[in-house]
C-alpha cells in the first residue's frame, strides 16, 4: 500500500514525476519480494498484472474523488493553447489558463472541454478547481475521468494481499513437508 500512498501524492501535478518513479521502484521492490515469497509458479504473472493495475489507477482517480469532493467553479480566461499528436495521429489541445477574478491558480494548464484550439485564446471558461491546490482543474461537465476507480484501487489492492498470502502459505506448506 505504500505505492498507493506513494501515487496518491502524485495527484499533485508538482510531484507527479517524484511519486511516479518511487511507485514503480515500489513495486519492482514488490515483484522482488513475491519472486522470493514463491520462486517458482503461477504467481509472478497475476502480480505483475496487479501491480500495473496499482500504478495505472490511483493517480486519475484519487484527481477525479479530489474535484468531485471539494472542487468549486472558477471562471478561467485561456491564456494560450497547444496541440499536441499522439502516435495515432490524435489531436489534443492544452490551454494555459487563468483565473478571471485575478487570484492566483496552483496549476495554470488545463486540457478538458473549452479547450480545442487556437482560436479559444481569451475565451473564458468556467473550471472546477481544487481550492487546496492539490488536484489540477478539471471539466465542469460532471464526467471526471475514474470517478469510481478508489473502489477499483482497494480491490486490486485486497487482490494483491490475497496473492501475496496465499503464495507465501502455499511456499510455507510445501516448506513444511519436506
Amino acid at each position: 500500500m505504500l505505492m498507493v500512498g506513494l501515487l496518491a501524492i502524485a495527484t499533485n501535478p508538482d510531484y507527479n514525476a517524484a511519486g511516479m518513479i518511487l511507485a514503480v521502484l515500489v513495486l519492482i521492490g514488490a515483484l522482488g519480494g513475491l519472486v522470493v515469497v514463491r520462486a517458482s509458479g503461477w504467481v509472478l504473472w497475476p502480480g505483475v498484472l496487479l501491480g500495473i493495475l496499482l500504478i495505472v489507477t490511483p493517480v486519475n482517480s484519487l484527481r477525479a474523488e479530489l474535484i468531485d469532493h471539494r472542487g468549486t467553479a472558477a471562471d478561467v480566461v485561456i491564456t494560450s493553447a497547444h496541440r499536441q499528436k499522439d502516435r495515432s495521429g490524435r489531436v489534443s489541445w492544452t490551454c494555459g489558463i487563468r483565473r478571471a477574478d485575478g487570484l492566483p491558480l496552483p496549476h495554470g494548464s488545463y486540457d478538458g472541454s473549452g479547450c480545442s484550439s487556437a482560436a479559444s485564446v481569451g475565451t473564458t471558461i468556467t473550471v472546477l478547481v481544487d481550492p487546496e491546490g492539490w488536484a489540477p482543474p478539471a471539466a465542469t461537465d460532471g464526467e471526471t475521468p475514474f470517478g469510481g476507480g478508489v473502489y477499483v484501487v482497494g480491490g486490486v489492492g485486497v487482490l494483491w494481499a490475497l496473492l501475496v498470502l496465499g503464495a507465501a502459505r502455499r511456499t510455507l506448506r510445501e516448506h513444511g513437508r519436506t
